[in-house]
């Protein structure tokens, strides 16, 4: 966890330091896998807009392009491991094969399921490499993958420029109600939300 947390803190000084370069590399690395990555585009995107560093189009852009890139470097991953896999696999070929979950959502929503995982942060980190291992049409996964990204990141920039104006116009209000018994139920209301986000996409997406 540590390892994550120097990412997002690599690319948060990044983002920071050149502009919509980390929201790429943000979007980029959590669509390949990494977790938390994306967190700069939460974090930075509404700061960026604000001080007219970036377009709020510009920001989109980038940050969506980041997540095609990622989940097509993930997408080959698993088309390249399956051929491998096939060649080595010395099982009966009548053998039921075991499916993940992933697979099973897939096959259940079939190409749509790639635009409902990028609206899903852990679907985001995983849905593209079974995609590729399932030979999914490359034209049908560019498409819904940017389609969803798009989504994503139109929510995330706006809800991240929304509070970044807030916190900028009532510094000096918010500064002088942090009290820790404030603290505290912030970080456990902010616990709370990612848990019932995650336990709500778990049912949606094993349903």
């Amino acid at each position: 966890m540590e390892f994550f947390r120097s990412i997002a803190q690599y690319l948060f000084n990044l983002t920071l330091g050149y502009g919509v370069i980390g929201l790429g590399l943000g979007t980029f690395l959590e669509s390949l896998g990494i977790p938390t990555a994306s967190a700069v585009l939460d974090l930075t995107a509404g700061l960026l807009i604000l001080e007219g560093r970036t377009t709020f189009i510009e920001a989109l852009i980038v940050a969506d392009f980041g997540l095609v890139l990622g989940s097509l470097t993930s997408y080959y991953a698993g088309q390249a491991t399956t051929g491998v896999l096939s060649r080595l696999r010395r099982t009966n070929p009548d053998q039921e094969q075991h499916q993940s979950w992933a697979r099973k959502f897939i096959d259940r929503y079939g190409e749509k399921a790639i635009f409902f995982g990028q609206l899903f942060g852990p679907a985001r980190t995983w849905i593209s490499f079974p995609a590729g291992a399932m030979g999914m049409d490359i034209k049908k996964f560019i498409v819904y993958t940017a389609l969803g990204g798009a989504v994503y990141c139109s929510i995330i920039i706006l809800i991240s420029l929304y509070f970044t104006r807030i916190i900028k116009q009532r510094y000096e209000q918010i500064l002088s109600m942090v009290t820790i018994p404030v603290f505290v139920g912030f970080v456990f209301l902010i616990i709370l939300l990612i848990l019932s986000w995650r336990w709500i996409s778990n049912r949606f997406i094993r349903r």
